[in-house]
């Protein structure tokens, strides 16, 4: 077996060490899809993981929410929320529980990361909503714009013990992105290995092509919800907010706001709404 192989079968063995998808974030997802929504059932159900629930109330005491008082229960933050608000808050919590670790191989902090899954997360939704997406589609894209570097858990790993040559080549290829270093040193991209991660986890099809895609401008434009996802990724980055060593490395491909229907005067709002937004919340959590 050639040490690529090595590498490979080593890194899809890594994905069955992640911790599960919540099934208290699947139940209140569920919940939260009925047209006559028991919050007080809601409630019990987060209230059943104390770390979703501490993320929950912090992070809906952020300025960035702009809640009129201060939240100290589950129930009240219900009562000033909106629906995809209340989505929205559970996925960014659980996903915070998964990027708590630096990530060295990639340059980042936990906190970056963290940031810049929440940025995606703040831009892809003002995108879904000037595009007039459903609900479900606006929930599949909440999870899969913060969810969207998850496999860079699994690769950093091995990022660290290959740093030198993912120094020495970024180095060389200054106008290289991340995702083309990965492929050269790992034969594997992040896109693909959170994808994988995602199936195992049994999410939907379009959530699981949409991380994958996130990074293939060819295979982002063959579904909407990863032409958000990867249009988010990009704008991200382009506000400097937690991309890493390759931030300031990424373009928008030419037919993606073609495919999106936007016009590029929407893409300094979001640039702009994204940096705000993303800026407050960090101020207040």
């Amino acid at each position: 077996m050639k040490k690529d192989d090595k590498i490979l079968e080593k890194i899809f063995d890594k994905v069955d060490t992640i911790p599960t998808f919540p099934k208290v974030a699947y139940q209140a997802l569920y919940l939260l899809r009925e047209e006559d929504i028991d919050f007080k059932k809601l409630e019990k159900i987060i209230k059943s993981d104390p770390g979703i629930t501490a993320n929950f109330l912090k992070m809906v005491n952020s300025p960035a929410f702009g809640l009129p008082q201060k939240i100290d229960s589950l129930f009240k933050a219900f009562m000033f929320l909106g629906i995809n608000q209340i989505k929205f808050i559970i996925i960014a919590s659980v996903a915070k529980n998964y990027f708590e670790k630096d990530l060295i191989g990639y340059g980042m902090k936990a906190e970056e990361i963290w940031l810049h899954s929440i940025a995606c997360g703040f831009i892809a939704e003002e995108i879904a909503f000037d595009l007039g997406l459903s609900p479900l589609k606006i929930e599949a894209v909440y999870v899969a714009s913060v969810l969207h570097d998850i496999g860079k858990i699994v690769l950093d790993l091995y990022t660290k013990l290959e740093i030198e040559d993912f120094r020495k080549i970024i180095m060389e290829n200054p106008q290289w992105d991340f995702i083309q270093v990965e492929w050269l040193v790992l034969g594997v991209d992040h896109g693909l290995v959170g994808a994988h991660l995602l199936e195992r986890w049994r999410f939907p099809k379009t959530i699981c092509f949409a991380i994958r895609a996130h990074h293939d401008p060819d295979l982002m434009i063959q579904d909407e919800i990863a032409s958000i996802t990867g249009l988010a990724n990009i704008l991200a980055n382009m506000i400097g907010i937690g991309g890493g060593v390759d931030v300031f490395n990424y373009r928008i491909p030419d037919n993606l706001l073609k495919e999106l229907n936007i016009d590029v005067k929407k893409v300094y709002k979001y640039l702009k709404s994204g940096l705000y937004k993303t800026l407050v919340f960090q101020r207040g959590f």
